[in-house]
């Protein structure tokens, strides 16, 4: 007859004259313990998954009501495009050490490109765009800048400004070393 497994507290056991270990304090309902907000606040990818969520998330969320509310597939087809290249430019900049000023600009000069993309595309479907947005939302929700090119291209001129100074802050201060 084969011989039971020995319990665990048998096998954690310290051996034969060796000093007796403090047990490991054992968490206990969701596994927070008072250091858990500490714990997320200095995980490694936080930085990573909150760049992502930061630029990918509007994108992606305006494309697809803009893509339901026109009727019109080149909105979505723009949503996911562009979040595909931001998502390959942070990880690119994050993964070759860019300093945050660097990447941040790079960043938002990417995101001003797919908003004057989207004005683009907004001006070939303003049409549809703007029946679609008075027949679904409310009267109330409407205003017409929503559905206007011009407010997408100040967008994209918005966030190229941005982008610059950005990148122009970021090599000041570097050269100032």
């Amino acid at each position: 007859m084969a011989p039971a497994a020995a319990p665990d507290f048998v096998r954690d056991a310290a051996p034969e004259g060796a000093p007796a270990q403090e047990p490991k304090p054992r968490l206990t309902g969701s596994g927070r313990g008072p250091a858990w907000t500490s714990r997320l606040a200095s995980h490694p990818l936080l930085p990573w998954y909150a760049a992502l969520l930061g630029g990918i998330l509007p994108v992606l969320l305006l494309g697809f009501l803009y893509s339901a509310l026109a009727d019109r597939l080149d909105f979505a087809g723009w949503a996911l495009l562009l979040a595909a290249f931001y998502t390959t430019a942070l990880r690119q900049g994050m993964q070759a050490g860019w300093p945050a000023p660097r990447l941040a600009g790079a960043l938002a000069l990417l995101l001003a490109a797919g908003a004057a993309a989207f004005a683009w595309i907004e001006r070939t479907h303003h049409e549809i765009l703007d029946l679609g947005y008075r027949a679904v939302l409310p009267e109330e929700v409407y205003f017409p800048a929503a559905t206007s090119p011009s407010a997408a291209a100040a967008t994209a001129a918005a966030l190229a400004a941005a982008g610059i100074a950005i990148l122009a802050g970021g090599w000041l201060s570097r050269r100032r070393r």
